[in-house]
């Protein structure tokens, strides 16, 4: 398996810049006060690569919400890039069920409202952490096919995961990390 380097915009002590997560200015938040404007993500091209898989998690969240968070999945990058904002702008990605979603199997609602409220997750939700600075992990995974099998829709990171397997030939990962979100 190859490994890769990923970039990402950073200052110098590791922090992403305000304006992707919960201290953003409010032009940078969707209605509900949530950070919803990706960062540029970038990686080094891996040959063989017919598509690219990225995932953002926060490890620290388990003392906080008792699990780690998903903030981003994404499947079917053609590219060893996303620009700014593709959460919203790429239509060609196909994008996961982050942890924000009250619409997984345990919780006691209408399978209609469960599918809702995960297809509305189902985009990138910046870093908010409540408790202290956090680390982030961003997993680039590149894959030997153009198109993901993913019957399951909205998916989550397990199908991604499950899509991906024997078809991993590289992994590019980076950190950073988010400011305390005070408010």
């Amino acid at each position: 398996m190859q490994c890769f380097e990923v970039k990402m915009e950073l200052d110098n002590k590791g922090f992403l810049p305000a304006r992707y997560g919960g201290n953003a200015p409010k032009e940078f938040l969707d209605t509900a006060g949530l950070p919803d404007v990706s960062p540029k993500i970038s990686w080094e091209s891996v040959d063989g690569a017919k598509s690219y898989a990225l995932e953002i998690i926060d490890y620290d969240a388990c003392y906080v919400c008792g699990k780690v968070f998903v903030h981003w999945v994404v499947g079917n990058i053609a590219k060893n890039a996303l620009a700014e904002n593709a959460s919203w702008e790429n239509k060609d990605i196909i994008q996961g069920v982050n942890s924000m979603t009250q619409g997984f199997w345990r919780i006691d609602l209408p399978e209609s409202q469960k599918l809702a409220n995960n297809i509305a997750c189902s985009k990138y939700v910046g870093p908010m952490p409540p408790d202290k600075d956090h680390h982030y992990l961003v997993n680039v995974y590149a894959l030997d096919i153009a198109k993901l099998s993913l019957s399951e829709r909205p998916f989550f990171i397990n199908h991604l995961h499950d899509a991906m397997r024997g078809h991993i030939i590289g992994l590019g990962r980076t950190e950073f990390l988010y400011a305390w979100c005070k408010r």
